[in-house]
């Protein structure tokens, strides 16, 4: 995997390595699988520090979130400042850059708009490895929900209606979540 850089290199190596080693056992795929894996996030963590650390958030937020998240809630919850008492749009990351600094590892779907990982193994191995990648991703995701849900604009309350909801929603693509 070292050599491919999209999603789609990615995921047509990961099925050729299925089709090509079908009597090799489970644990000799993964270990191969883990290998290449750990690879990427070697080259992942080899980026300027900014592009490590955004990979890194993309990534936690990924593997840990309890249910798949659109590019644009993603987006959202990237743009979380602890602190801040509203959303700043400025701190928006472009979609581009998001999928470039995971080298490979995430991909969105065009027609859902789900931002996810490239292949079932891929959520395997973290699942596996996150406390060495992403110590305390759970309770950074934690405090980046509290801190959202607690902008100036939510002190309002619930909303009365329907529709104040569905603005509400269209304003704050994350509150859903």
């Amino acid at each position: 995997l070292d050599d491919k850089t999209t999603p789609r290199a990615v995921r047509s190596a990961l099925i050729l390595f299925q089709k090509r080693s079908p009597g090799s056992s489970e644990d000799e795929k993964r270990e191969v699988l883990d290998s290449a894996y750990r690879d990427v996030m070697e080259r992942i963590h080899g980026q300027k520090p900014g592009f490590r650390r955004l990979a890194e958030k993309v990534l936690s937020w990924i593997i840990c979130a309890k249910r798949p998240l659109t590019i644009l809630e993603l987006q959202h919850a990237l743009a979380v400042v602890v602190g801040d008492s509203k959303f700043d749009n400025d701190n928006l990351e472009q979609i581009d850059r998001i999928v470039s600094v995971c080298a490979g590892l995430v991909t969105i779907d065009e027609e859902s708009g789900i931002i996810r990982l490239v292949h079932y193994t891929t959520q395997e191995y973290f699942e596996r490895t996150q406390e060495m990648w992403f110590p305390g991703a759970e309770s950074e995701i934690t405090e980046t929900c509290v801190a959202y849900l607690s902008f100036d604009i939510f002190r309002s309350g619930c909303c009365d209606s329907d529709y104040e909801y569905e603005e509400r929603l269209k304003s704050n693509p994350f509150f859903q979540y």
